[in-house]
């Protein structure tokens, strides 16, 4: 394992994979928040406060996330009991669990965050407009 790149590529490959994942779970979450902008200005206009928007944004990416780990989880737990009578070896263990998780909710948290910084910078004229 030390004379050979393959540890290393497989690094490479599994970060590349996270950051290409996370730049388009950010890009999906930050698009919703950029088609529903006027929703926002319309809850504005009515007097929402900026910690009400906050907390709905924030519930949407913990619903999303959570979704979203629990069918990964669950699709790759299926496909590794899928393949335990094949000559593939397969181990999941809870470490990867939790790395997992962690990303995940690192990710969320970063596309609310800028989700977050566009509807409180929004103004509620935005509905008068077309």
């Amino acid at each position: 394992m030390n004379n050979i790149g393959i540890p290393i590529n497989f690094g490479i490959s599994v970060l590349l994979g996270f950051i290409v994942g996370a730049a388009i779970a950010g890009q999906t979450f930050y698009s919703f928040t950029l088609e529903n902008i006027r929703q926002f200005g319309v809850f504005k206009a009515m007097g929402t406060s900026n910690w009400t928007l906050l907390r709905m944004i924030l519930l949407q990416a913990v619903l999303v996330g959570s979704i979203g780990y629990g069918m990964g989880v669950g699709l790759t737990a299926l496909f590794g009991y899928a393949m335990r009578h094949t000559i593939l070896a397969f181990k999941f263990p809870w470490q990867l669990l939790l790395f997992s998780g962690a990303g995940v909710s690192i990710i969320c948290m970063l596309a609310a965050f800028i989700s977050i910084l566009k509807v409180i910078r929004l103004e509620p004229a935005i509905v008068f407009k077309s």
